[in-house]
């Protein structure tokens, strides 16, 4: 009896590829390739690269939504510090990975966002979800004085996912983590309540 391909797996390595290379240098005989699996054995699993695009953002989106609500939702941590936490550490991990992937539904909804439906529609849920998730630390830092509160957490956590996302592109462009630093800095400067 054959291997079995499994779709988890498919997805996965479509993750890595889309997040490091993108959706338009990413073509199916390279999906194939890094997967290993016959073009019929995709096409039972997927009708067209745009949904295989779609599935592979709602994995991806899951994943980080876990470390999102893993790292913000520490009580024996201040609500301040996991958000600084956690941003430092998306720094690290993108230094660590040359600085040339970024965040693969950022980077997906700035290459085709604009013009496919399908894909732009995938990544808006996905970023919906993560921004409540944000939301939900940075209201608790408001409650607890650590986070101004002229602004509804929601505008927050919206200002910190888009500027994050912007640096990433910044990052991306000149392969260094300055833009990322800086972005960091003026954030958290923004955000944090002067005693």
């Amino acid at each position: 009896m054959g291997y079995k391909h499994n779709i988890e797996d498919i997805i996965d390595k479509g993750c890595d590829l889309f997040r490091k290379k993108g959706y338009n240098k990413v073509g199916i005989n390279e999906i194939l390739e890094a997967c290993d699996i016959p073009r019929g054995s995709f096409y039972n699993f997927f009708e067209t690269k745009e949904e295989f695009a779609e599935k592979v953002i709602d994995k991806y989106g899951s994943d980080s939504l876990k470390m999102i609500s893993n790292a913000l939702s520490d009580p024996s941590v201040s609500p301040l510090k996991r958000l600084k936490e956690f941003y430092a550490m998306l720094i690290q991990t993108n230094e660590k990975d040359g600085f040339n992937a970024g965040c693969l539904v950022t980077n997906l909804s700035m290459e085709v966002g604009g013009f496919n439906a399908a894909i732009s529609g995938a990544a808006n849920r996905i970023f919906v979800i993560w921004v409540a998730e944000i939301a939900a630390c940075v209201a608790e830092g408001q409650k607890k004085g650590e986070i101004i509160d002229n602004l509804p957490p929601e505008d927050i956590a919206e200002y910190i996912h888009s500027g994050i996302s912007g640096a990433f592109s910044r990052m991306k462009v000149n392969r260094n983590r300055d833009f990322l630093d800086k972005w960091y800095k003026m954030t958290f400067d923004f955000i944090s309540k002067k005693e």
